[in-house]
């Protein structure tokens, strides 16, 4: 692991040194983070964040895994659209998950858990109707291609692996297309793009998307 990459994606990452309060309305829902240097995007909810959660289509109910959490946005916003979900959050940052437990508070969810995981190695045989994440491109695709292989044996029958990308971030739908046998783009916006790829596509199609 990078230098770069090791300032937030690491078991051991260096301490907190400042805080800040982030505020977010998504939906019509007003949330607040309280987030620190040592994490990603410490300072505001970077928009691959939001245009993530914006293209989510989820049912009312069912669980739901924010993989890679940070401080929680992608998986606290979820839990409060969709208050019938329980949501699960991993990272393996504990400065991360440490700001997680607070936010779960500091927005009264009620539906919402966080665990200090690296990958699914604390899930064992917990399955999810999805799965969502913003990876962390610096910890590279050592640590991406993981995520994406080990979604697959973590999904229910029908459900879907989420996630958003920059736009020219190639390599990883691909690798979504060669593990699920399908990989679709649902939303481009302000450069980011989003791929979903469901554990058995609707209808038993094999579903394809431009990539480039």
């Amino acid at each position: 692991m990078d230098q770069r990459a090791s300032h937030y994606y690491d078991t051991k990452p260096a301490q907190p040194k400042r805080r800040f309060l982030i505020k977010l309305n998504i939906r019509g829902q007003f949330l607040e983070f309280a987030s620190s240097s040592g994490v990603f995007s410490k300072d505001k909810v970077d928009l691959g964040t939001i245009v993530l959660i914006d293209s989510l289509e989820l049912p009312d109910s069912g669980e739901v895994l924010d993989m890679g959490c940070g401080y929680g946005a992608i998986g606290i916003a979820i839990a409060k659209l969709y208050p019938a979900i329980k949501v699960t959050m991993v990272d393996v940052n504990p400065a991360a998950v440490k700001l997680v437990r607070e936010n779960i508070e500091r927005n009264d969810v009620k539906n919402a858990e966080v665990l200090h995981s690296d990958l699914y190695s604390l899930l064992g045989g917990r399955s999810f109707d999805a799965i969502v994440s913003n990876p962390p491109l610096a910890a590279g695709y050592k640590t991406i291609f993981p995520m994406i292989e080990g979604a697959f044996g973590h999904l229910r029958e029908g459900g879907f692996l989420q996630i958003v990308l920059r736009k020219g971030v190639n390599a990883i739908p691909r690798k979504m297309e060669d593990v699920f046998q399908n990989v679709t783009t649902v939303s481009k916006k302000s450069g980011y793009r989003v791929f979903r790829s469901f554990k058995n596509a609707p209808g038993n199609a094999k579903i394809r998307d431009q990539h480039d």
